[in-house]
């Protein structure tokens, strides 16, 4: 009775431990989540940029017509956002998981291997 008690909760810790290691637990959830956090950053960052480049702004400046600014750091490190807008809005982040190839790689507009929103062509010589 013994050794099939042992067996069983050897088994119960060899399914758990499998399914953390499979899932990645609750670290790998909480970098999944910044993830989502970094890219709608990154989209509410490059709808304001792109907004204010069709007005002729600098990305700088303010206007009531553009969305409101996103978080422009990083929400771990706090390091701010890589942002591009010399012909078209590119702002990067970097990501921690695999997570940007996976739910956002088809995107037409979104470069996962080097974690890049595009948005826009430039079409005024405010930039």
């Amino acid at each position: 009775m013994r050794i099939t008690s042992l067996a069983l909760i050897g088994v119960v810790a060899g399914v758990i431990g499998l399914g953390v290691w499979t899932v990645g637990g609750p670290g790998q959830a909480r970098a999944e989540r910044r993830d989502q956090e970094r890219m709608g950053d990154l989209s509410t960052l490059a709808r304001h940029l792109a907004c204010l480049q069709r007005q002729g702004l600098e990305a700088d400046e303010r206007s009531e017509s553009c969305p409101g600014v996103a978080r422009r750091t990083d929400p771990l490190s706090g390091d701010p956002y890589h942002v591009d807008a010399a012909d078209v809005v590119r702002v990067c982040a970097r990501f921690e998981t695999r997570l940007p190839r996976q739910r956002w790689g088809n995107r037409d507009d979104f470069d996962p291997d080097e974690g890049c929103l595009v948005v826009g062509a430039r079409d005024t010589g405010a930039w």
